[in-house]
C-alpha cells in the first residue's frame, strides 16, 4: 500500500493521526462497514442476473448506475441502522447455528431479489438467480470459521476448526453446483467466477489447517465474484474501491496493518 511507504509507522504524521483513525475505526466497527462488501455483492448479483435475463450478451453496461447506486445506498442504510445493530447479519463474526444459517440464506436471497427487481422485471427467469444463491451458500459455510486479529503482531488466528472437512466439502459442492448451473443457464459470469473460486475451499480441505488457506477461501471468492459482476456492471467497482480504500487506510493507522488485503499470513507454525 502506497500510504505505508509515505507515512511509516515511525513517522510523526502516523503518530498524530493514529488517535483520529482509532475513533473512525470504532465507528466503522459499530456500523459493520466491512460487511458491506458481501452485502453489496449479493445485491449487484441480482442486477447482473437481470441483465442476463434481458440480454445474454450485455457487457460493460453503465445504464443501471443510478438505479444500482440507489439500491446500494438503501441497503447500506438498512444494514447500518437495522440489520447489523440487531445482529440480523453477523456472518464472519461468529459460528452460526443451523437456524442462523437458514436465516442468513433467506436474507441473502431477499437481497438478490432487491437487486433483481425493477419496473421491467420478468419473474419467468427468476430461476437464473439460483446458481448465485448456491455460491452464496458456499461462502456462508466458509465464513463459519472466524478469524481474530492478534493486535500485537498484526496476524490473524482461526478461533475454531471444528467441522472443517464437512463445512468446506459442502461449500465446495455448492460452488461446483453453481458452476454447473451457470453453464446450463449459459451464464458466463457465475460459471467462470465459480470455477475460479472453487479451488480455495478444496485447498483448505486437503492441506493441513493453516490460517492462510482460510484467508484465501474467505476473501478471494468474494473478490472474484465482485470483479466478475463488474464486467456487466462496471460502475460497481467505484463504491467497492472507495470502501476498500477507506477501510484499508483506517486499519493501517489503527493497527499498522493493511486490511482488507490480498495478502495472507505465512506463519511457520500451523494454526
Amino acid at each position: 500500500m502506497l500510504i505505508e511507504k509515505i507515512f511509516t509507522k515511525k513517522s510523526n504524521f502516523y503518530t498524530k493521526l493514529k488517535p483520529t483513525f482509532n475513533n473512525f475505526g470504532k465507528i466503522f466497527d459499530r456500523l459493520g462497514l466491512i460487511h458491506l462488501f458481501s452485502i453489496w455483492t449479493i445485491v449487484i448479483s441480482g442486477i447482473v442476473v437481470n441483465f442476463h435475463s434481458s440480454d445474454r450478451f450485455t457487457y460493460w453496461d453503465w445504464s443501471t448506475w443510478v438505479e444500482g447506486s440507489f439500491k446500494l445506498l438503501l441497503i447500506s442504510l438498512l444494514f447500518v441502522l437495522y440489520f447489523f445493530p440487531q445482529k440480523l447479519w453477523c456472518l464472519g463474526n461468529k459460528i452460526l447455528n443451523l437456524k442462523e444459517i437458514l436465516y442468513h440464506s433467506i436474507l441473502g436471497f431477499m437481497l438478490m431479489l432487491i437487486g433483481y427487481v425493477n419496473f421491467n422485471t420478468s419473474f419467468v427467469d427468476i430461476f437464473l438467480l439460483f446458481p448465485y444463491y448456491l455460491a452464496l451458500l458456499s461462502c456462508i459455510l466458509i465464513f463459519q470459521f472466524t478469524l481474530e486479529l492478534n493486535v500485537d503482531n498484526g496476524t490473524w488466528d482461526v478461533l475454531n476448526w471444528d467441522n472443517k472437512n464437512f463445512n468446506l466439502s459442502i461449500s465446495l459442492l455448492f460452488m461446483l453446483s453453481a458452476v454447473a448451473l451457470g453453464i446450463l443457464f449459459d451464464d458466463p459470469i457465475v460459471s467462470t467466477a465459480g470455477m475460479v473460486s472453487s479451488p480455495y475451499a478444496l485447498i483448505a480441505v486437503v492441506w493441513p489447517n493453516h490460517v492462510r488457506h482460510l484467508q484465501r477461501a474467505r476473501f478471494y471468492p468474494l473478490f472474484t465474484f465482485a470483479m466478475f459482476l463488474c464486467v456487466r456492471a462496471p460502475w460497481f467497482i467505484i463504491p467497492l474501491f472507495l470502501l476498500f480504500f477507506i477501510l484499508r487506510v483506517t486499519n493501517y493507522f489503527r493497527y499498522g496493518i493493511a486490511y482488507p488485503s490480498f495478502a495472507v499470513d505465512f506463519l511457520d507454525e500451523e494454526q
